[in-house]
């Protein structure tokens, strides 16, 4: 920059279009930083004021002239005690970014590393010929072209789904590095982690001392889901991470090549075997039941003699036909082999320590592609009698006997995990792995609303033809609508059933179902089949908050006359009213998208009212709390408000909420399924709004939906039975204990939806398939979660087993590197020792102590393979080359 030049200066509108691109409507904080505030940066809401205030934050730092101005990719979840908050703090993402790097200015490559793209043209078309799916757009950072992938909807990130998001983090910069390393050149793939900083587009990049301005680049405009986006990388991700081990191996051949290749260290006679459990590798115990040819053979490899080193020679199959020009393609001592052949689908030339060449890891090289640990955990599969996913499963049984022994299999996998599992006989026959097993087609989904149940009454029938006209389950409609009609009725209707006083007719349902599949889409049928009626002041479709939040809905600030007159002129009476805080309205209804923003709510410190509200809630007891400030006392009444809830759950996030088994939340729910397997090809009429339930939701006075007698009695006797100890509580499914007023609350509202405030046989058998289906996806859903946590179970185990496999062959690693510089040691002595004189191998061992004696026989062996001395008659003479 010369000093004629005007100093550029950060551009205000491209800096706040950006903020409201990427934050705008997010839950949590944006993290703005810089070099000029020492990266510890500040944080702001995501609301207009706190995003302005973001935009007033980030135009003070350019005036300071920093190198850079950053956001963090995802929000916060909330504001860090120290620093700018790490992966753990990451929140809510509406952009998958990738950092597209171009030129040498700031990102000049490595000795060893191919060039990065030449300019923003060729960044685009390392993502076009990726394979990903088009880019939303790009962001310019005044050295690359940064791509994203905008998501709609927005995605908050939880512990159930974070390493989804961050797998698909890291697979987008795989394909792309792949995609580069394709044409030829470098991408950067380590910016995958959820608490990365990017440029901020508008502001200026002064690396280098430069400056260059940053901004918003071409855009496409497409959105996507994130199963979209998980689906189409994870199919690209395991070949772009093979091109990538393959450009490694590139790389390290190019730093051998500039460096010069290493003078190899000496070798070892292999130690006697050990028959002493060990806690060893189960590759390990490959390596000490095998030799170098029991694998070649087999796998077509010819062996051909010695090496004049004594090392074994052998020759790779013939490949398609081919035969091999070289004498060999391997040198195999006792217990490392080389591999000088590009087509024998090995690793080439000497290896690097803990990447050897070793009797174990060629067993994963042959059978398992090179694999380490997959080969470490199939051989631990076979040896505990489960199905393995390769050859494994045919070594001798004396082998997996071997490996059971050495490393402890059956007290490894035996072990009890946190859901006291019981694996059964380990050594009964093979079973399929745990949660790997294909699904029953005969046995379908578990938990859908039978067939008769919407045959049976014609307002069903109008539910689920709303819900298909929509193409979405029409199980998830009537769920959406009973919840919806339980926040509409007036709180002054109750069930009565005879038995323990009269019933909240509250309802909470739980839809579960994979991502994208439509729970949300339910309640918007839902509004359209149950309008909100004239005149009633109803709070809908709120999301969910703390305890405290969910009694403030039905409170706001109102003029109250204190019973005081103020005289005014003329002899007049005014009334003194003051403001205070009450309870103004009655009906609300909540919906969640996300259950795991629920649990996660219930488990932290902010919402630990949050599971007794909604407990109360349920069954319309007292909410809130009396504070000594009348500004925070809460008190919503028992029996003065009607409240529904619907919460969507994925299978993997609704696990929280059973945890509070014992304080009964699960048991308030009513747990339906989002597929539906008979929505039809055609879409049926839309069939208009619900009408018959408006005539009887309105009550300005305690009023009662009643049961028929045979209802009646049949609840009463189930009561006594509990009451005088003839039913055992103690022995019946906690799940299940409150079966019989989930069912009184199901069948009043289904009276109400055909407007009706008296429920009769019909509702309550309805009520009773409403009820069975709802076990059934709760079952369906708590054996699902069982297998996955067996699966995760294993899975810690295994990766237990194998980080003690590593942790023991790096020992073993750094062991060998000891002994072999003391051999070189010693055998230099010996050789310096020999050139002075003659001498026997006796008088050679009284030159040394105790704790070289143990390297002597290698170090002979040694110095005789680089012929510093012979062996001739016995004794030791100098050989032609004197030792260095």
């Amino acid at each position: 920059m010369s000093a004629e030049t005007e100093p550029l200066t950060a551009d205000s509108d491209v800096m706040r279009a950006w903020l409201t691109h990427m934050y705008a409507g997010l839950p949590g904080y944006v993290s703005v930083c810089s070099d000029a505030d020492g990266w510890s940066g500040r944080r702001f809401t995501t609301d207009d004021a706190g995003l302005d205030a973001a935009l007033k934050y980030g135009l003070a730092l350019d005036q300071r002239k920093p190198k850079g101005i950053y956001l963090q990719v995802t929000t916060l979840r909330e504001k860090p005690e120290n620093g700018r908050g790490g992966e753990d703090l990451a929140h809510a993402v509406s952009y998958i970014w990738a950092d597209g790097d171009y030129g040498t200015v700031g990102h000049k490559p490595g000795l060893d590393d191919a060039p990065a793209p030449p300019n923003f043209e060729a960044v685009m078309k390392v993502v076009t010929e990726s394979g990903i799916p088009d880019a939303t757009g790009y962001s310019l950072s005044g050295g690359g072209g940064n791509p994203g992938w905008s998501l709609d909807p927005l995605l908050v990130i939880t512990d159930d789904n974070r390493e989804q998001v961050q797998q698909l983090a890291n697979d987008v910069q795989t394909i792309l590095g792949a995609s580069a390393y394709r044409l030829g050149w470098s991408w950067d793939t380590g910016i995958g982690n959820l608490d990365r900083l990017m440029r901020w587009p508008g502001t200026i990049n002064r690396k280098e001392g430069l400056e260059r301005p940053t901004g918003i680049g071409p855009s496409t405009g497409i959105v996507y889901t994130f199963d979209e986006l998980r689906d189409a990388t994870a199919q690209l991700a395991s070949e772009a991470r093979a091109t990538l081990e393959q450009a490694a191996r590139e790389k390290q051949e190019r730093r051998r090549a500039r460096l010069g290749h290493p003078v190899p260290g000496p070798r070892r006679t292999k130690p006697p075997r050990s028959v002493t459990p060990s806690g060893d590798g189960p590759l390990d115990v490959i390596a000490d039941t095998f030799q170098f040819g029991d694998l070649l053979q087999p796998a077509g490899f010819s062996f051909e003699g010695t090496h004049g080193d004594g090392r074994e020679r052998w020759l790779r199959p013939a490949a398609s036909g081919d035969r091999a020009s070289s004498p060999y393609s391997l040198l195999c001592d006792d217990h490392v082999a080389v591999n000088w052949s590009d087509r024998a689908d090995l690793p080439v030339g000497a290896q690097p320590s803990g990447s050897k060449l070793t009797i174990g890891t060629l067993y994963a090289h042959l059978n398992y592609g090179g694999d380490v640990a997959e080969a470490a955990r199939d051989i631990l599969r076979a040896a505990a009698g489960r199905t393995t996913s390769g050859p494994a499963g045919q070594l001798p049984d004396a082998v997996l006997e071997e490996v059971r022994r050495r490393c402890g299999v059956l007290a490894v996998v035996r072990q009890p995990t946190t859901n006291d599992i019981d694996w059964g006989d380990l050594t009964a026959p093979a079973e399929p792995h745990p949660g790997q097993d294909a699904p029953d087609e005969e046995e379908g989904i578990k938990g859908l609303l039978p067939e008769e149940f919407y045959a049976r009454r014609e307002e069903l029938r109008h539910i689920r033809q709303a819900g298909h006209h929509w193409t979405r389950s029409g199980d998830v409609a009537f769920l959406a609508v009973l919840t919806r009609l339980s926040a509409m009725v007036s709180h002054h209707i109750r069930a009565d059933t005879g038995v323990a006083g009269y019933a909240s007719l509250n309802l909470f349902g739980a839809l579960v179902g994979p991502s994208g599949v439509g729970k949300s889409t339910g309640v918007d049928v839902a509004q359209l089949l149950l309008p909100v009626p004239e005149h009633l002041d109803f709070r809908d479709n709120l999301p969910i908050g703390s305890g405290e939040g969910i009694a403030e809905v039905f409170i706001d600030i109102v003029e109250e006359e204190t019973g005081e007159v103020r005289k005014g002129r003329g002899g007049t009476d005014t009334p003194v009213t003051h403001r205070v805080r009450r309870q103004v309205r009655h009906n609300a209804f909540f919906y969640v998208d996300e259950g795991a923003t629920l649990t996660r709510l219930m488990k932290e410190r902010s919402g630990s009212t949050l599971g007794e509200t909604l407990r109360s809630a349920a069954v319309g007891q007292t909410l809130g709390q009396t504070n000594a400030s009348k500004d925070t006392t809460r008190y919503i009444p028992k029996g003065s408000y009607s409240m529904g809830m619907l919460v969507g759950f994925q299978p993997e996030t609704a696990e929280a909420l059973f945890d509070e088994v014992a304080e009964g939340t699960p048991q308030r729910f009513l747990w339906l399924q989002v597929i539906d397997p008979s929505i039809p090809d055609e879409r049926p009429e839309w069939p208009g709004e619900l009408l018959k339930w408006r005539d009887v939701v309105s009550a300005n006075s305690l009023t009662l939906v009643s049961f028929d007698d045979q209802i009646k009695t049949e609840l009463r006797r189930a009561d006594l039975a509990k009451a005088r100890g003839e039913v055992s509580v103690a022995n019946l499914n906690p799940l299940d204990s409150h079966a019989p007023l989930m069912r009184v609350k199901v069948a009043s509202l289904l009276a109400i939806l055909t407007g009706r405030r008296h429920v009769t046989v019909d509702d309550w058998e309805l009520a009773d398939m409403v009820w069975g289906a709802s076990c059934a996806t709760r079952d369906a859903l708590l054996a699902d979660i069982a297998r996955r946590r067996t699966v995760e179970s294993e899975k810690r185990t295994e990766a237990r087993i194998i980080e003690e496999v590593r942790v023991d062959q790096a020992k073993a690693t750094a062991e060998a590197q000891r002994a072999d510089k003391a051999v070189l040691r010693v055998a230099t002595r010996v050789a310096g020792l020999v050139h002075g004189g003659e001498m026997t191998r006796s008088a050679l061992r009284t030159k040394f102590g105790g704790r070289d004696k143990k390297h002597l026989n290698d170090a002979y062996a040694y110095a005789v393979l680089r012929e510093w001395i012979e062996e001739k008659e016995g004794r030791f003479v100098p050989g032609p080359v004197a030792p260095g």
